[in-house]
């Protein structure tokens, strides 16, 4: 049996709010007496004492029925008798009559003060009239739903039937939040809870977002373990304050700033941090995106109350965690070319990248969750990239053994050993043929006659394919000691 929608009274609400002609053609008095026995407004008053002098200021005047109504924690207990001597000028300034007022004073705030004034429903504009009858509507119905869902609920015999209800509520929410969202307009979310005097059709829009909020609160704490993850999470959502997110990510800013850590991880682990920080009221983030973002920063901010973050712990844990971004496996690859580079054999590479791939091989990776959801786990992309790369160094040793062929040796032949490098013994053949110091037009023969007879210190056998790519490739560092021998040479020509 097909699902009821849940939110038809919110619709119908949406819909009255948006057409004037509603709000002005129905008598909504009887409906709101139905929520109080009385009847009165609550005027708030600011007192504040610098320098012996005491000023006031009248806040905005609220109904009893406003949604404010319910936060206001007063008595009619003495307070500061100088405050008290101001009463009368105050009741006198707002054109009232004592007899027609109670004054109170606020349990939490010694120098607030509030005037409840009799009020007659009636006697209230129409377009007030209208938002707290939105109010008490969507309050009324809040109860409505979270007692008909529970009841429900209870009767569903299997956690798949649960998933399914709920994830048609959240969907139904998130639609009708998105819709809301596009017509209220407003220059920082934290007006959302702020209204007008004018009871206007945002602020009417602004208690019905709010409402549905309360519903989306509703089911993440009743029903967190049936959440479709893949819905998208709203921006005031009951997790943040619950896992005290903004406290974490404040903490673990703070101690990267203070940092030395590499600014290429720095980089890659505000990722994550951005990706919480910057959810908004238009609700850019999924609840499996904020649960994976929160188990980072969680993770880091274990590490900083054990004074343990350093760069290589960041790495671990980013790796750990399967972040398996296209930045991190690029600094990860980057790192190991790195590695590799001194290296001037083919030879010694594969057998240093063996011996990183044994390393990530036996490497931590959870294999339950992952950053990007359509991407392979980060350590499946490590390994893949790894044992490529040693079978493209396999096929140039082959290659090289192909193309590249040395006539038969014998085994004791003799090679001279240079304090050059391979990098620098190919720059400085380089230079003779360039000066017709040798005057061989084909490299390739140069190339070979060097690999056959010449090692270094590092390696016994150069490789043809790593001289002929050096001949071509030439580092400031490789001239810098090639420069400083030759100039040897020029010294010991002279008397």
């Amino acid at each position: 049996m097909k699902a009821k929608y849940i939110l038809e009274n919110y619709d119908r609400i949406v819909k009255e709010i948006k057409n004037p002609k509603i709000i002005f053609s129905n008598d909504l008095t009887p409906f709101l007496k139905k929520f109080t026995l009385e009847s009165y407004l609550i005027h708030q008053i600011e007192f504040s004492i610098l320098n012996n002098e005491i000023k006031y200021i009248l806040k905005n005047t609220i109904h009893n029925l406003h949604p404010r109504a319910n936060k206001i924690k007063c008595n009619a207990a003495e307070s500061n008798a100088e405050l008290k001597h101001y009463i009368p000028y105050i009741i006198k300034e707002l054109n009232l009559s004592s007899n027609q007022v109670s004054w109170y004073w606020c349990t939490n705030n010694k120098n607030t003060g509030y005037i409840f004034q009799d009020f007659e429903i009636e006697d209230l504009s129409q377009e007030q009239r209208f938002f707290l009858y939105c109010y008490h509507t969507l309050k009324k119905e809040n109860y409505k739903i979270k007692k008909t869902n529970k009841e429900i609920i209870f009767k569903l015999n299997s956690k798949a039937k649960i998933e399914q209800y709920i994830h048609q509520k959240q969907y139904a929410l998130e639609n009708l939040t998105h819709r809301l969202i596009k017509e209220i307009t407003l220059e920082h979310t934290s007006n959302l809870n702020q209204f007008s005097n004018n009871y206007d059709k945002t602020d009417c829009l602004k208690i019905t977002y709010i409402y549905l909020e309360k519903l989306h609160h509703f089911i993440e704490k009743e029903y967190k373990i049936y959440l479709n993850l893949n819905s998208q999470i709203p921006f005031r959502s009951t997790f943040i304050k619950e896992f005290k997110i903004s406290k974490k990510i404040n903490e673990v800013k703070t101690i990267f700033l203070k940092s030395n850590i590499n600014d290429k991880v720095l980089k890659l682990v505000y990722e994550p941090i951005l990706k919480i920080e910057t959810l908004n009221i238009h609700g850019n983030l999924t609840y499996y995106e904020f649960n994976y973002c929160s188990e980072i920063i969680k993770e880091l901010y274990k590490q900083i109350e054990s004074e343990n973050l350093t760069e290589e712990v960041i790495l671990d844990c980013l790796f750990d965690l399967n972040f398996n971004s296209l930045q991190l496996f690029k600094y990860i690859t980057n790192t190991i070319l790195q590695e590799l580079e001194p290296l001037e054999d083919n030879t010694q590479k594969i057998y240093d990248l063996f011996r990183i791939l044994k390393i990530y091989n036996q490497k931590q990776s959870r294999n339950a969750i992952k950053y990007k959801t359509n991407l392979p786990s980060i350590k499946k992309q490590i390994i893949a990239w790894i044992e490529e790369e040693i079978n493209y160094l396999n096929k140039i040793i082959d290659q090289e053994k192909n193309q590249f062929r040395i006539p038969y040796q014998d085994e004791n032949n003799i090679k001279f050993l240079s304090v050059f490098s391979v990098a620098q013994l190919s720059f400085f053949f380089g230079l003779l043929i360039d000066t017709n110091i040798i005057d061989h037009k084909n490299q390739a023969d140069v190339i070979r006659f060097i690999a056959k007879n010449f090692k270094t210190k590092n390696t016994d056998k150069i490789a043809i394919e790593s001289l002929r790519t050096k001949f071509h490739n030439v580092e400031s560092a490789t001239i810098k000691v090639v420069q400083e021998k030759l100039l040897e040479i020029i010294a010991l020509t002279k008397d």
